[in-house]
Protein backbone atom coordinates (compact mmCIF):
# COMPACT_ATOMS: atom_id res chain seq x y z
CA UNK A 1 0.00 0.00 0.00
CA UNK A 2 1.31 3.45 -0.83
CA UNK A 3 0.39 6.87 0.46
CA UNK A 4 1.31 10.30 -0.77
CA UNK A 5 2.63 12.93 1.62
CA UNK A 6 3.62 16.29 0.22
CA UNK A 7 4.17 14.68 -3.18
CA UNK A 8 6.36 11.81 -1.90
CA UNK A 9 5.39 8.25 -2.69
CA UNK A 10 6.21 6.01 0.24
CA UNK A 11 5.49 2.37 0.84
CA UNK A 12 3.24 1.89 3.85
CA UNK A 13 5.13 -0.07 6.52
CA UNK A 14 3.03 0.69 9.59
CA UNK A 15 1.79 -2.16 11.70
CA UNK A 16 0.36 -0.06 14.56
CA UNK A 17 -2.47 2.44 14.54
CA UNK A 18 -1.27 6.02 14.93
CA UNK A 19 -3.08 8.40 17.23
CA UNK A 20 -2.92 12.20 17.20
CA UNK A 21 -0.92 13.21 20.27
CA UNK A 22 0.41 16.74 20.47
CA UNK A 23 2.85 17.24 23.33
CA UNK A 24 6.35 18.64 23.78
CA UNK A 25 9.24 16.21 23.41
CA UNK A 26 12.94 16.38 24.25
CA UNK A 27 15.68 14.19 22.83
CA UNK A 28 19.44 13.67 22.56
CA UNK A 29 21.32 11.74 19.91
CA UNK A 30 23.38 8.92 21.39
CA UNK A 31 26.97 8.34 20.29
CA UNK A 32 28.51 4.97 19.49
CA UNK A 33 29.26 4.48 23.19
CA UNK A 34 25.55 4.80 23.99
CA UNK A 35 26.15 8.16 25.65
CA UNK A 36 25.10 11.55 24.30
CA UNK A 37 27.96 13.28 22.43
CA UNK A 38 26.69 16.52 23.94
CA UNK A 39 24.61 17.05 27.01
CA UNK A 40 22.11 19.49 25.52
CA UNK A 41 18.59 18.17 24.95
CA UNK A 42 16.80 19.31 21.81
CA UNK A 43 13.12 20.21 22.03
CA UNK A 44 10.36 19.49 19.56
CA UNK A 45 6.72 18.49 19.37
CA UNK A 46 5.09 15.07 19.09
CA UNK A 47 2.58 14.96 16.21
CA UNK A 48 1.34 11.38 16.55
CA UNK A 49 2.04 8.28 18.58
CA UNK A 50 1.62 4.52 18.21
CA UNK A 51 2.79 1.45 20.08
CA UNK A 52 5.72 1.25 17.65
CA UNK A 53 6.91 4.83 17.46
CA UNK A 54 6.08 8.48 16.96
CA UNK A 55 6.31 11.34 14.50
CA UNK A 56 7.84 14.56 15.78
CA UNK A 57 8.41 18.09 14.48
CA UNK A 58 11.79 19.69 15.18
CA UNK A 59 14.06 22.47 13.99
CA UNK A 60 17.16 20.27 14.29
CA UNK A 61 18.56 19.33 10.89
CA UNK A 62 21.41 17.05 11.98
CA UNK A 63 19.27 13.92 12.47
CA UNK A 64 20.01 11.11 10.05
CA UNK A 65 18.26 7.81 9.39
CA UNK A 66 19.50 5.16 11.79
CA UNK A 67 20.51 7.59 14.55
CA UNK A 68 19.55 6.35 18.02
CA UNK A 69 17.95 8.91 20.32
CA UNK A 70 17.18 9.09 24.03
CA UNK A 71 13.66 10.57 23.99
CA UNK A 72 11.63 11.99 26.87
CA UNK A 73 7.92 12.58 26.37
CA UNK A 74 5.23 13.60 28.83
CA UNK A 75 1.98 11.80 29.57
CA UNK A 76 -1.12 13.72 30.56
CA UNK A 77 -2.39 11.17 33.06
CA UNK A 78 -0.54 10.43 35.19
CA UNK A 79 1.62 13.55 34.81
CA UNK A 80 4.98 11.83 34.28
CA UNK A 81 7.74 11.98 31.65
CA UNK A 82 8.68 8.68 29.99
CA UNK A 83 12.26 8.03 28.79
CA UNK A 84 12.60 5.74 25.76
CA UNK A 85 15.17 4.82 23.13
CA UNK A 86 14.11 5.40 19.54
CA UNK A 87 15.72 5.11 16.12
CA UNK A 88 15.29 7.69 13.36
CA UNK A 89 13.51 6.01 10.43
CA UNK A 90 13.06 9.04 8.16
CA UNK A 91 13.53 12.83 8.10
CA UNK A 92 11.58 15.25 5.89
CA UNK A 93 12.03 18.99 5.61
CA UNK A 94 8.49 20.40 5.70
CA UNK A 95 9.56 24.02 5.30
CA UNK A 96 12.90 25.81 5.65
CA UNK A 97 14.24 25.07 9.12
CA UNK A 98 11.37 22.74 10.11
CA UNK A 99 11.60 18.96 9.94
CA UNK A 100 9.30 16.04 10.61
CA UNK A 101 10.99 12.89 11.87
CA UNK A 102 9.67 9.33 12.09
CA UNK A 103 10.93 7.46 15.15
CA UNK A 104 10.69 3.74 15.93
CA UNK A 105 10.77 2.66 19.56
CA UNK A 106 13.60 0.25 20.35
CA UNK A 107 12.02 -2.26 22.71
Amino acid sequence: MEDSHMGWQTEEKRVSIRYPYTRPVSYMALGESGRPPDKVAVHGEILNLSSGGMRIRTERQALEEGTVLQVWFPLSEPPVTIPVLAQVRWVREEMPGEYQVGLRFMI
